[in-house]
């Protein structure tokens, strides 16, 4: 029994599941936090703004609506893990033996099974949600992530670069879909203050936007270094991956560029809140003013985006290493720069 459940959550991959979860709790954290600041739902001490609590913060994060959100996506992304090793049954028994699932552990007909029921129930909580905070792009984007997870891993998966881009791409819009569940249909036209807010603060708008870029490039060179690890299964299955097309020395240098513009995007980013926390500090004429900068954990920030770029250093050593074990190695400190990146908003 304990085996068959073992053998599931590696099937929907519980890791990468907890990474999506994280991802949204973090930025609807950092959100809510801002929301509650700038329109005065605040603690009041004698006349005089103090920031919301952590407490209150997490009171807010974890409504109703939010846990239909969250369970919803991680619902449709375990779907779509499974969905993908059902049809990578043929090149994991070369790339990855040892690691087989379906067949082995699960049913084929299980396992799809699994993935219809999820993407189902996973739909229909997007549609109930949609329909409570009038926002329609709540079960679009789910629907569009189902057939774009199926897609992926039926087709784009083995064409060169296609399918990089897309579950890229997908998880990259983690952030960006948790701003669209922020600014909905009823916020426009029942609080506008809560809609003025999320439209026009920029602060916020470039952290989200940063934190969706991030995980967007890390997960590209992720995808292409997987792409070398796997290139052996790939080829018995006819695939076009970017390593098969166009040679490993040219994937690498591919790499090489999406490297240049994560650390040139850390920089540009770095500046950002460097000057925005200076100009927070020196505005004590502003409605926020000091206030606000007291609220950002700089040297908390200055630390993750510290461990971020050792990460990425590093990662990038191995990946011009020419082992398996190096890309692997290049492929876990990617991830762990991820994680550190995504919950660098937490302080911000």
């Amino acid at each position: 029994m304990f085996q068959k459940i073992y053998h599931f959550l590696r099937l929907i991959r519980l890791l990468n599941i907890l990474v999506i979860a994280l991802t949204m709790i973090v930025v609807e954290f950092f959100l809510t936090k801002y929301l509650l600041i700038d329109t005065n739902i605040v603690h009041q001490a004698s006349g005089i703004k103090s920031p919301p609590t952590i407490l209150s913060i997490i009171e807010n994060v974890f409504n109703f609506q939010f846990i239909l959100l969250l369970t919803s996506t991680l619902l449709i992304a375990g779907a779509g893990n499974i969905i993908n090793d059902y049809f990578d049954v043929k090149a994991d028994r070369i790339n990855k033996p040892d690691r087989l699932i379906i067949g082995l552990h699960i049913k084929r007909r299980w396992a799809m099974l699994f993935h219809w029921t999820f993407n189902v129930i996973g739909l229909l909580l997007a549609l109930y949600l949609g329909y409570l905070i009038q926002n329609i792009y709540i079960p679009i984007v789910a629907l569009l992530s189902i057939n774009l997870l199926w897609f992926y891993s039926a087709y784009y998966k083995r064409q060169p670069f296609i399918g990089n881009i897309l579950v890229a791409t997908l998880l990259g819009f983690i952030p960006v879909y948790i701003l669209i569940y922020n600014i909905s249909l009823s916020q426009v036209f029942n609080n506008r203050e809560n809609f003025m807010v999320l439209a026009e603060n920029d602060y916020f708008l470039k952290v989200v936007l940063f934190t969706g870029l991030l995980a967007f490039l890390l997960n590209i060179v992720r995808e292409l270094i997987k792409d070398i690890i796997d290139i052996r299964g790939d080829l018995t299955l006819g695939a076009k991956t970017f390593p098969i097309k166009y040679g490993i020395k040219k994937t690498k240098q591919l790499i090489g560029i999406f490297y240049f513009l994560i650390f040139m995007m850390g920089g540009l980013f770095f500046y950002f809140i460097v000057q925005t926390t200076i100009n927070l500090m020196l505005d004590d004429l502003g409605e926020n003013g000091a206030y606000l900068f007291n609220y950002i954990n700089l040297s908390a920030f200055l630390l993750l985006l510290a461990i971020t770029f050792i990460l990425l250093v590093t990662s990038l050593f191995f990946v011009y290493r020419k082992s398996k074990k190096g890309y692997k190695t290049a492929s876990y400190l990617l991830k762990a720069a991820m994680l550190c990146g995504l919950v660098i908003p937490i302080f911000l």
